[in-house]
Order: C-alpha cells, then sequence, then structure tokens
C-alpha cells in the first residue's frame, strides 16, 4: 500500500480541500443518524447483505461504526493513522467474507445520500463546485484505500492457503513415493522368501515325497510368478503407469489353487474342499468381469 502522502498527491488532494471537508462535515454531520438509518434500511432489502446483521444489536453496532467513519470522513486529518483506520476496514470485510462489490455499492449509496444534501446547499450559496469536488475526492479515497486493503488482503489469504495446499501435496507425494518404495522392497522380500520355499518344496520332493513335494513346489512357483507379477506391477506403478486390481485377484486366485492342492493332498474333508471350490468360483467370477471392463477401457 502506498502512503497517505502519495495517495493525497494521486488525488490532488490539498489544503484548500481540508478546508472543503470542514465546511462538508458541518452540512452533513447533522444528518449522519439518518444516513445510518437509510443505509442499513437499503442493507437489509437485499438478502446477501441483510445475512450480515442478524440480530438488532448487530444492526446497532455497525451504524455507530458507520457514524464514527462518516465523522473521521470530515475531520480533514487525512494522515497515516487515518490511512491504517481504511485499511483496517477492509480487511474486516475480508474476514467475515463480504465481497468488494457490496463495498462498492455501499460506497455508491453514501455518495448518492451526500451528494444531494450538497447540490441542495450549492443551490442556496452556502457551498460551491469546488466542495461537491472535494467531497468526491474524499469518497474516492475511503474507497480506493478500502478496496485495496480488501485486495490485498484476500490475496494474502488466498496464496498462504495456496502454499499449504502446496506443501501438503508435495509432501504427500514424497510420503506416498516413499511407501511404495518401502511397499516394492517388500515383495522383494516376499519373493525371495518364495524363492526359499520353491526350494524347499523341490528339495522335499526329491529327498521325502514326490508326489507331495512336486504339488507344493508347483503351488509355491505359481506364488513366485504372481510375486514377480506384483514387482513388475509396482514398477510400472512408480514410473506412472496404472495400477490394476486384478492383479490382486490373480493372487487370490493363485493362493486359492496353491490351497486346494495341498488340501486334496492332506485329504481334508470334503466340506472344506467344497469351501475352498466356492471361494474359487467367487473370486473367478469377480476376475471375469473385471478382466472384461478393462478390456472394455483398452478396446
Amino acid at each position: 500500500m502506498e502512503s497517505i502522502e502519495d495517495i493525497r498527491k494521486l488525488y490532488q488532494f490539498t489544503a484548500n480541500d481540508e478546508k472543503n471537508l470542514a465546511d462538508l462535515g458541518s452540512v452533513l454531520l447533522p444528518f449522519a443518524d439518518n444516513l445510518a438509518e437509510d443505509f442499513y434500511t437499503y442493507l437489509k432489502e437485499h438478502p446477501a447483505t441483510a445475512s450480515y446483521f442478524k440480530t438488532e444489536e448487530a444492526a446497532k453496532r455497525r451504524k455507530e461504526t458507520l457514524k464514527i467513519w462518516f465523522a473521521d470522513l470530515f475531520n480533514g486529518k487525512y494522515d497515516q493513522s487515518y490511512l491504517l483506520r481504511l485499511e483496517r476496514i477492509g480487511k474486516v470485510h475480508v474476514k467475515i467474507g463480504l465481497k468488494s462489490y457490496y463495498v462498492n455499492a455501499a460506497m455508491n449509496f453514501i455518495r448518492d445520500y451526500c451528494q444531494r444534501y450538497v447540490e441542495a446547499k450549492i443551490a442556496d450559496g452556502e457551498l460551491n463546485e469546488n466542495h461537491l469536488l472535494t467531497l468526491h475526492k474524499a469518497l474516492d479515497i475511503n474507497l480506493g484505500v478500502i478496496t485495496s486493503s480488501f485486495v490485498e488482503e484476500e490475496i494474502n489469504k488466498e496464496f498462504f492457503s495456496h502454499r499449504v495446499d502446496t506443501k501438503l501435496i508435495q509432501w504427500s507425494e514424497r510420503l506416498l513415493h516413499g511407501l511404495n518404495l518401502i511397499l516394492m522392497f517388500g515383495l522383494l522380500a516376499m519373493a525371495v522368501g518364495m524363492v526359499s520355499l520353491f526350494v524347499s518344496d523341490v528339495i522335499f520332493a526329491l529327498t521325502k515325497n514326490l508326489e507331495h513335494g512336486v504339488i507344493k513346489a508347483l503351488g509355491s512357483l505359481l506364488i513366485l510368478w504372481m510375486m514377480i507379477e506384483l514387482l513388475h506391477a509396482e514398477i510400472q506403478h512408480l514410473r506412472g503407469g496404472r495400477f490394476h486390481v486384478r492383479i490382486f485377484l490373480e493372487l487370490a486366485l493363485v493362493a486359492f489353487i496353491r490351497k486346494l492342492f495341498i488340501a486334496t493332498l492332506e485329504h481334508k474333508a470334503p466340506i472344506d474342499i467344497a469351501v475352498l471350490l466356492s471361494g474359487l468360483l467367487v473370486l473367478g467370477i469377480v476376475f471375469f468381469f473385471i478382466a472384461r471392463v478393462d478390456k472394455e477401457k483398452q478396446d
């Protein structure tokens, strides 16, 4: 925000304007109560602005605030302290969620209200055209500072929110990448474990029970194959590829098949075999539909 001296120069606000403000104050300040009543009647006519004054107490406080601002408008002390008070008004409007065009509309209402009284006094000869020009300068300065402060506060608010969102996204992406790496190392460890299990099953088949050992080794080999598929899918995912749910179903199917192999070798009860077959059937149906959907997407 520029200094009050720069703003005064920009609007060509001179010592003569300060004198004119004192004259305008003698004319307009006696009507401050009327302005406050008419202004808030105007605000209550519009649902968007009426929502800010849900109680009579809230409306009463805002009327007093308006009258204080209206008195300051004509005291002629357009210094740094006055600038800070205007900036604070803009920031308060941002905090309560008021839109900037409501501020502009409100200032337009006050401008028209004051202009009618001033023009009447000009006609009576008590004021001249310079007083009307000073009134517009003063209101423009107020509107300009309040609006600028309003916009700056909104930008700071949005910028802070944007920075927080960006940081959260960056840290989330890093955390997700780290978790994916941990997952990949876990899959590698499990793949090594399945290799050990497969070797153990082969040794069991060669040294103790060929039939049981071959079936168990076949099951371990199927799971090792699925572990390789999972590793391949995770590598593709880390490179930005899409992770397919179908792979988990394939792994579950293989696990059920291995379990079924072992159950038949161990001569489990028919009910246990039936449960495994039912689970295998359900997984097969789900896998069929998911594979069909994936194929339609590819086509």
